[in-house]
């Protein structure tokens, strides 16, 4: 198995793409390809004195954070973010990772490896914690606008992530919305709602408000671009701010300090649980290959991790129970009634 990354993508790199490629080296028995400035990669490699089966393919240019992501595809096409798409479209890979420009990676994915076929848009999607299981969210930045039929293939999409890759059997599938009734929310979500109600082979347990997403009563929860990426970058600065006022009380005073030393091993498997780093990155769902973007200030654990879960996704044939689950979900509109419009 081969995964090509884009080692010059991430805010800090190639720092934190060349100490993750070789720590996950050390775990897998195949090969990472790195794709960036060749001297710069083997000057970094070089510091590294055991390492497992790693290559480096050279990119004259770099897509940086500030470039605009239509003028990065159109402008720089050796980048190390399109030769490596590239070498994934060629064959010549079996996954695709940065931790680069999310909107030049979906962009670059959308054009270079094209859609899955019945598949309208792509959508990135991360696995949250909630107070019980942890819930698949998307889309969570790819499409500011959607219509009920992009929602409609994002909730498949999620269904079978979810069974595939976190071992759901019937998964619940939610759609974001101000209030649990079927009647709320704008056209689209009514639309959505009703669509998703008909399909038989979708467990929609209905319209989801943000505390219950939560208090974990979805297992896939469905919505727009716009929504999904502030509640992922809520969730994240939420997470945050708790462990700096945990942090602050535990230091307050010596009895509190002590307490906190006992409390380590909980701490830490919290910090676990809500640090993007220690997640398997997040999957660009519905292009044709396995696409990972990870945080754009992964460290280098970030991006081993994101290595691993493009090597995971590979193995189950992600890609292929989403096409097959994309036709069933065709085959349930086609037998839809027509949607009555009032004159």
């Amino acid at each position: 198995m081969r995964i090509v990354m884009d080692a010059m993508g991430s805010d800090a790199a190639p720092d934190p793409e060349v100490r993750g490629a070789v720590e996950a080296s050390l775990e897998t028995d195949g090969e990472i390809v790195l794709v960036g400035d060749e001297a710069l990669l083997k000057e970094k490699l070089a510091n590294f004195s055991k390492q497992g089966k790693i290559s480096i393919v050279h990119a004259t240019q770099a897509v940086t954070m500030d470039d605009s992501p239509m003028a990065a595809v159109r402008q720089k096409k050796d980048s190390s973010l399109l030769v490596g798409l590239r070498l994934l479209k060629e064959g010549k890979a079996d996954a695709f990772l940065s931790a680069g420009n999310t909107g030049a990676v979906m962009l670059g994915a959308r054009v270079v490896l094209g859609p899955i076929q019945g598949v309208a848009r792509s959508a990135i999607c991360q696995v949250l914690p909630t107070k019980k299981d942890p819930v698949v969210v998307l889309d969570l930045g790819a499409n500011v606008d959607c219509t009920a039929r992009h929602l409609c293939e994002f909730a498949e999409m999620g269904q079978v992530f979810s069974q595939l890759t976190l071992g759901v059997e019937n998964p619940r599938v939610g759609l974001i919305n101000i209030g649990e009734e079927q009647a709320k929310g704008n056209e689209i979500a009514k639309t959505v709602h009703r669509q998703l109600t008909a399909a038989p082979h979708i467990n929609f347990v209905g319209n989801i408000e943000p505390k219950a997403l939560f208090e974990g009563k979805a297992d896939v929860v469905v919505c727009d671009g716009f929504i999904g990426n502030i509640i992922l970058k809520t969730s994240e600065s939420v997470a945050s701010l708790m462990k700096t006022m945990v942090e602050r009380e535990l230091k307050a005073t010596p009895m509190s300090m002590l307490g906190g030393l006992f409390s380590l091993g909980a701490f830490r498997r919290v910090r676990r649980a809500t640090d993007p780093n220690f997640q398997p990155g997040a999957p660009l769902l519905g292009v044709n290959g396995i696409v990972i973007i990870a945080h754009g200030s992964s460290t280098h654990t970030g991006i081993k991790n994101a290595i691993l879960g493009a090597r995971k996704e590979f193995e189950l044939g992600l890609n292929e129970h989403i096409r097959k689950g994309i036709d069933a979900l065709r085959a349930a509109e086609s037998a839809m009634a027509p949607v009555e419009t009032s004159p």
